[in-house]
């Protein structure tokens, strides 16, 4: 009986800690709202502009571009 009861314990721990992990693993907020669009605001792609710490048309009066340094 003590077995049993060894047991038993083992697998309520096991299934808390499980659901715990599962819990943690899916409540992290992901707030797309935060995500920078694609297209002509992205600093994806474009010129680096070392002024702003991004990338873009290469066009910034202000910039200061590759062809600067």
């Amino acid at each position: 009986m003590n077995t049993v009861n060894r047991i038993a314990n083992i697998l309520r721990a096991s299934a808390a800690l499980l659901v715990t992990a599962v819990g943690i693993l899916f409540s992290a907020d992901d707030d797309e709202s935060e995500d920078r669009p694609l297209g002509d605001g992205s600093d994806r792609f474009g010129e680096h502009n070392f002024r702003t710490g991004r990338m873009d048309s290469g066009a910034d009066p202000d910039g200061w571009y590759e062809e600067d340094l």
